[in-house]
């Protein structure tokens, strides 16, 4: 076969196969089924008022705040650059998202001390906080 016809049946079989990108598989638990990690998503809005020095020691405390053990995975996030549509909120100040891999684990982290310290030293800078837990199906 020229390279052409091998590259065309390597696509059709890809495509009928179900062939992913190594980036695209979905996480696996260590016995190799579906996950069964739970994201938790968290929305901080600040107040107005919050200076740009207690922002940065907000997020130095977010970034303290997941380094707990039990903490799987984890990325903060500030609102995108995205077009505004009525679905969407570009409202908050940070998003947080967090995956554990067991709902102990999830239990740990709400209840460690770091955990408590950071609500206790940061919630006067929040106006509001959204919390979406979701366990990952696919």
């Amino acid at each position: 076969m020229n390279f052409t016809i091998k590259i065309l049946f390597i696509g059709l079989f890809c495509t009928v196969a179900g062939c992913q990108a190594a980036g695209d598989q979905p996480i696996t638990d260590t016995a190799g089924g579906n996950t069964g990690l739970l994201q938790h998503n968290v929305y901080f809005y600040l107040n107005d008022d919050v200076t740009t020095e207690e922002r940065e020691e907000f997020e130095a405390g977010l970034k303290v705040l997941l380094g707990i053990e039990e903490v799987y995975k984890s990325e903060i996030g500030i609102p995108g650059a995205t077009e505004q549509r009525d679905v969407t909120d570009h409202s908050f100040v940070y998003s947080v998202f967090s995956w554990f891999e067991t709902m102990d684990d999830h239990e740990v982290y709400q209840e460690h001390p770091t955990h408590l310290e950071f609500i206790d030293k940061y919630s006067n800078l929040w106006a509001d906080v959204r919390v979406y837990d979701s366990e990952i199906i696919w």
